[in-house]
């Protein structure tokens, strides 16, 4: 029987509907290196968990979450300790024996726990001073080895925002290193960065773009209606959960373009409701669970991520105004004109509203327009208005917010 995963890594027969995608980014990666981006629980760091586990086209692969990393020293010894998790072979053949650094740590010791390596690397030099050194030493070494790599970085851009605020002096001088390191010729290192908070915008507050505009843009999307019916047949009939046919569409109008791990927890609360009651799971058990648990409290941790990030990401004066924006969008039915929703900036902007305020440019609005579409909050529907990216989300910021 196929698991729920909720907040987990989705794995073997539990992983689904991502196989495509995942072959077209290892073709992808033949030439070109890629920025994946998603919103929060779509399935990014299961993707690349089957990249990790299921390698292609001789790739040998190296995973690495980087999102509480502040400082380029602590990228390059936690990279280097990867390579010894995820690649323990290659790390004995190639860094212990080629680099002088790993060489002069270990001496005769064959064999070194991951823990130790990273104390004795700490102890052995000024990483944070000496960084670029020692990372130019690391790149040369898997150059030379003329293995290929695939080298996987889960929420670069948290580590980036962590760096803006711990040292800030590493950000630009790390970003043009990643950069040369990415751009070199006949490289055998391919780079797969992931993000949920887009790096494009922290980059823009910076003006550094331009230092990523390398990179292959790859947008994980939501599950398809099909795929819900699909996943949602399956999970119910091989628990033996009597259903009638209204109920996968009342989720669809419920959730919107589905998260994965929303649809995962509202199937799982659908069959703990029929296991309780054994009786036929309708429309009105749908909408009771899900005023009753995805509003309520099951899936509120996960939801709430979604306000408290503005706070932790978005420019000081930014945060007001989104705030009152999605508020507003949350309290529509069909969506709000961007005309419309430059009015409320301005009204919560502290700017004075004028006849001309609907014509006239204004970068700080554009801006903030462009951090809630890429960071997946709203999206320009087909009627020209904009909405939130779920329906889920709409809900549960009207519920608690407006």
């Amino acid at each position: 029987m196929i698991d729920f995963v909720v907040g987990g890594i989705a794995q073997d027969d539990d992983f689904f509907f991502r196989e495509e995608f995942i072959a077209d980014l290892w073709d992808i990666l033949r030439k070109d290196h890629i920025l994946l981006l998603a919103s929060r629980r779509m399935g990014k760091s299961s993707v690349m968990n089957q990249m990790l586990h299921n390698p292609k086209n001789d790739v040998l692969p190296v995973k690495l979450n980087v999102e509480d990393i502040n400082n380029s020293g602590d990228f390059l010894l936690k990279l280097i300790g990867a390579i010894q998790e995820h690649q323990e072979d290659f790390f004995k053949k190639i860094l212990t024996k080629t680099w002088q650094l790993i060489k002069n740590i270990l001496g005769q010791i064959d064999t070194i726990s991951l823990y130790d390596l990273q104390v004795k690397l700490r102890k052995s030099d000024d990483w944070k001073s000496n960084w670029q050194q020692r990372g130019n030493e690391l790149i040369e070494v898997l150059e030379n080895s003329q293995k290929k790599l695939l080298i996987i970085l889960d929420e670069l851009p948290d580590m980036i925002i962590e760096m803006k605020k711990h040292h800030p002096q590493d950000v630009i001088p790390f970003l043009h290193f990643f950069r040369r390191v990415r751009q070199k010729e006949d490289t055998n290192i391919r780079w797969l960065v992931g993000g949920s908070v887009n790096i494009r915008g922290t980059l823009e507050q910076m003006n550094q773009v331009k230092l990523i505009n390398d990179f292959k843009f790859e947008f994980l999307q939501p599950f398809t209606a099909d795929e819900v019916t699909i996943f949602m047949t399956c999970m119910m009939e091989d628990r033996k959960v009597i259903f009638d046919e209204n109920v996968i569409p009342k989720t669809l109008v419920l959730l919107g373009s589905p998260i994965p791990v929303f649809l995962q927890m509202f199937t799982q609360e659908l069959y703990r409701y029929w296991r309780k009651h054994q009786k036929v799971l309708t429309t009105d058990s749908v909408d009771q669970v899900f005023n009753e648990s995805l509003l309520g409290e099951v899936a509120k941790d996960k939801l709430h991520h979604n306000r408290d990030r503005i706070e932790l990401y978005y420019p000081e004066k930014q945060k007001t105004p989104a705030y009152k924006i999605l508020t507003e969008i949350s309290r529509s039915e069909t969506g709000i004109t961007k005309r419309q929703l430059k009015h409320f900036y301005y009204q919560h902007a502290g700017k004075q509203v004028t006849l001309e305020t609907e014509v006239k440019p204004d970068a700080d609005f554009d801006q903030l327009m462009y951090f809630l579409q890429t960071d997946f909050y709203i999206e320009e529907m087909a009627n020209g208005k904009y909405d939130f990216s779920s329906h889920l989300l709409k809900l549960w910021w009207k519920k608690n917010y407006a």
